[in-house]
């Protein structure tokens, strides 16, 4: 049925001396002018030509979802350059959902046309972005994800108007934390004096309870919220048990909803699966849109490498990028941990990348059985104490001793990599330390293992001895 769209759209247009391929394509060029980037890539470019008649245009799109964003925003300006590229007054131009003529393979595979330079002014009253490498043009679009991105653009785009709250959840390493600060990098950037607020629930929770302990300024605490027209709440699993902190979320949801702020949450898993949840709340998140994140399927995790090998400006041939991409399937922050160890290795040794040397550098990293089970925080923790000739409670104490500093962080570094275990509950787990020291301290060791030859050889060897007790 699709190959006869294609067909009607060809002969039906012939009066224009235009296929109707032809008038499409020249639509498309007007459109991906005038559209920012992220918005063509992930609405108008999987749209399709269904036919076309001297009166009516009929635009094919893949679910009622993405039709109701292309009506309420876009419908105009792709009729518009249809006309224009037909050489007519208007043309009138109508949506059916329906399957496409072929299936794509990414959405953004469509190659922008260079964009004229323009100044943006930088946003106000707002937070910095943490990181510029977490925005739309940088996360890689798949089966798996395309949903949750174009419904995350949508919001950067159209906040408080459809959709309200936006409701992410997938596993660990997913991508969900980078589409929540693409959308304050997008909103930010397309509305500069738009006020953004990105919080993980966790700091949340701290900030709350500090408010109650310290008697500080309740209002104060609200407006840090409610005086904002995006609030991305990460890892909301997080309330889980925590009754007064419950009630004041319930509390700031319902007057940024009623001020037709958006309100976008993202979650290890869905609100039905949030223990000791309150039945208010879990009603509230299950009553705007959720979105499940799954993990990638082979191409994707072979695009995500391929990005990142180009945003670094490392040469890595096709077999060695899949190599790592066959042997991480269900977490994106382990595939670019494993691309890091090359990468680290390939610059400190000056050694050329290839597939013997990724297999080399990464066999005691890879865990080949499909049935073997992720190492404790306990077991981690007495291993690396055993190595540093340290006992646990000096691992996990409060000394600032040099070598027992490097040694927890380590420590940490290999918790967050080798098991499953949020932040803040590697945080707990090393003397109740709040979930940024443990982030501060990854990050710590990323970077010295980057730069230090013998901290890559010390976090290799403990990595190998962790795996080999299991």
């Amino acid at each position: 049925m699709a190959e006869q769209h294609v067909v009607d759209a060809a002969t039906t247009s012939s009066s224009y001396n235009l296929s109707g391929e032809q008038v499409w394509e020249g639509a498309l060029g007007l459109l991906q002018k005038e559209i920012p980037a992220p918005s063509f890539n992930s609405i108008i470019s999987p749209l399709w030509l269904v036919s076309l008649d001297e009166e009516t245009c009929t635009v094919g799109v893949i679910n009622s979802f993405l039709k109701d964003i292309v009506e309420a925003r876009y419908l105009e300006s792709i009729s518009t350059a249809i006309s224009k590229t037909l050489g007519r007054e208007s043309i009138k131009t109508v949506l059916t959902v329906s399957s496409p003529p072929q299936i794509v393979e990414e959405v953004a595979a469509r190659e922008p046309l260079k964009e004229e330079k323009r100044e943006i002014f930088p946003p106000k009253n707002n937070q910095p972005i943490p990181c510029k490498k977490y925005t739309f043009e940088n996360f890689v679009v798949g089966d798996s994800n395309k949903f949750a991105y174009s419904a995350a653009l949508m919001v950067a785009e159209f906040p408080g108007q459809t959709y309200n709250p936006l409701f992410i959840y997938g596993g660990t390493g997913l991508g969900k934390t980078h589409l929540l600060y693409a959308i304050q990098d997008y909103a930010q950037t397309i509305t500069p004096n738009i006020r953004v607020k990105y919080i993980q629930t966790s700091r949340f929770i701290d900030d709350f309870i500090a408010t109650l302990t310290f008697k500080r300024d309740k209002e104060a605490f609200d407006r840090k919220y409610i005086d904002n027209k995006i609030v991305l709440f990460d890892d909301v699993q997080a309330l889980s048990g925590t009754d007064a902190t419950q009630a004041k979320f319930f509390d700031i949801f319902n007057l940024l909803h009623a001020s037709e702020s958006h309100i976008v949450l993202s979650s290890d898993r869905p609100p039905a699966e949030i223990p000791q949840l309150s039945d208010r709340i879990r009603s509230r998140f299950e009553g705007g849109l959720m979105i499940d994140i799954k993990p990638p399927d082979l191409e994707t995790r072979l695009a995500i490498l391929r990005k990142k090998a180009d945003y670094e400006g490392v040469d890595i041939p096709d077999d060695a990028l899949i190599y790592i991409a066959s042997k991480v399937q269900d977490n994106i922050r382990t595939l670019e941990g494993f691309f890091h160890r090359v990468t680290a290795y390939a610059g400190l040794y000056s050694t050329k990348i290839d597939l013997n040397m990724v297999q080399s550098v990464l066999k005691d990293q890879l865990n080949e059985s499909p049935g073997s089970k992720s190492p404790s925080v306990e077991t981690i923790q007495n291993i690396v104490s055993g190595y540093y000739q340290i006992s646990p409670s000096e691992l996990t104490g409060k000394s600032r001793s040099r070598n027992l500093v490097q040694a927890r962080q380590i420590s940490m570094y290999l918790c967050r990599e080798l098991t499953d275990e949020t932040l803040m509950a590697i945080g707990l787990h090393f003397g109740g330390r709040d979930h940024s020291t443990v982030l501060h301290s990854c990050k710590k060791v990323e970077s010295m293992i980057k730069q230090k030859s013998d901290i890559y050889r010390q976090v290799a060897e403990l990595t190998n001895m962790i795996n080999r007790s299991l």
